[in-house]
């Protein structure tokens, strides 16, 4: 079984990776290749989520700290997307914590999310200063 949910994310994982390839050939309009690659990430995100509520504790825990870990954008986005998703994961509060940091606005939006729908108001609170206007509208929401 841990084999068959391997194989998934990997697949997952090789689109994804081929996804921005495709899209940087031919110039898309101004915006598209961001939703195009949003749509990557929410998807691997539930598949991810899916995934890791399946797998032993341990073996959930490898998986997404590993995948918060990575130097990949779609990776990162795809495990903060999998935290929207209510599922039970040890370190969720440690990823939240350490993605929360993230360069990318987008990352940093959906960990907001995540920790809105996981209950962690400490955790929300500290977007209140985030430095993009999109994610603090979001914690002025989430409040």
């Amino acid at each position: 079984m841990l084999r068959r949910l391997i194989a998934k994310l990997a697949v997952f994982a090789l689109a994804a990776s081929a996804a921005p390839a495709a899209a940087a050939t031919a110039p898309p309009p101004i915006g598209e290749v961001s939703i195009v690659h949003e749509s990557t990430a929410a998807i691997m995100g539930r598949s991810l989520a899916l995934t890791l509520s399946e797998l032993p504790p341990l073996e959930a825990t490898h998986v997404a700290t590993g995948w918060a870990l990575s130097p990949e954008r779609i990776r990162r986005a795809a495990v903060a997307e999998a935290l929207e998703w209510a599922f039970p994961l040890i370190p969720d509060a440690v990823i939240i914590e350490h993605l929360s940091r993230d360069p990318d606005p987008a990352i940093r939006a959906a960990c907001l999310r995540a920790a809105w729908v996981r209950r962690m108001p400490e955790a929300v609170a500290r977007f209140a200063d985030d430095p993009d206007p999109e994610v603090r509208a979001i914690a002025a929401r989430a409040r």
